[in-house]
């Protein structure tokens, strides 16, 4: 089932309280009901779509989502995961892939507010292995003119086909655009000011935590209509 694409922002969603998390709050994007998935079926590409944020002594507790892939990207702060007993720590621009089938838990350092991306797609999984990868240790790659891509997650490097994740800098009067057949699309704005247009509706992105959830097949691009660069988290799922 398809769904009409919107932009959503983060002061615009009831946060909830995560089920297993403590002192911790969740603003959900986007998930199965948002989307125009039976909740109760298989089809739906992401179980959820959300910002987290750990207050200090707060903790993510144990899970285990069974085979659908999480991803992590750390906007603020810094902490620790556990992955099968195996400790990663982090800092903020890590992507923490949290492979299905993988006991984790999730503790912040320092006094700091722990925030975070997270994501949660079945579609497609593959085992897989975890990983910590930072975008400052990433090559960027031009997609188009003034449009540069760093890739964090993709089959190429996990494995697993359930999405994809890069952070995409689209520098002013610059487009980003790509071919979607086969993946819902989700893009979050770090900053900056853009205009998504998808089938023809336009759709601005005001604001920092602005975001574009974007159904598969649909023609889109988010132009950037400021005098400075927009950076986005782009998320497809399942991967192209």
């Amino acid at each position: 089932m398809s769904f009409k694409a919107y932009v959503k922002n983060y002061y615009d969603i009831q946060v909830a309280q995560p089920v297993a998390h403590v002192m911790a709050h969740s603003a959900p994007f986007a998930g199965p009901a948002t989307m125009g998935y039976d909740p109760a079926g298989k089809d739906w590409t992401y179980l959820y779509f959300s910002t987290c944020e750990v207050l200090w002594g707060g903790a993510a507790l144990m899970a285990n989502h069974g085979p659908a892939d999480h991803a992590f990207y750390i906007l603020d702060g810094q902490g620790y995961i556990m992955m099968n007993g195996k400790r990663f720590d982090f800092q903020t621009g890590d992507i923490l892939w949290c492979p299905g089938n993988c006991d984790h838990e999730q503790y912040p350092k320092g006094t700091a507010t722990l925030k975070f991306l997270v994501t949660l797609c079945p579609q497609g999984f593959k085992a897989s292995e975890p990983y910590i990868k930072n975008v400052n240790d990433v090559d960027g790659v031009e997609w188009a003119p003034g449009v540069t891509a760093f890739t964090l997650a993709s089959p190429e490097i996990n494995g697993s086909p359930t999405q994809e994740f890069h952070i995409v800098d689209v520098a002013p009067g610059a487009t980003l655009s790509l071919d979607t057949p086969k993946s819902d699309v989700i893009a979050y704005q770090f900053h900056g000011q853009s205009e998504a247009t998808v089938d023809g509706d336009v759709l601005p992105m005001k604001k920092a935590e602005d975001v574009l959830v974007c159904p598969m097949g649909a023609k889109w691009e988010i132009a950037n209509k400021g005098k400075q660069a927009v950076r986005l988290a782009l998320s497809l799922s399942p991967a192209r």
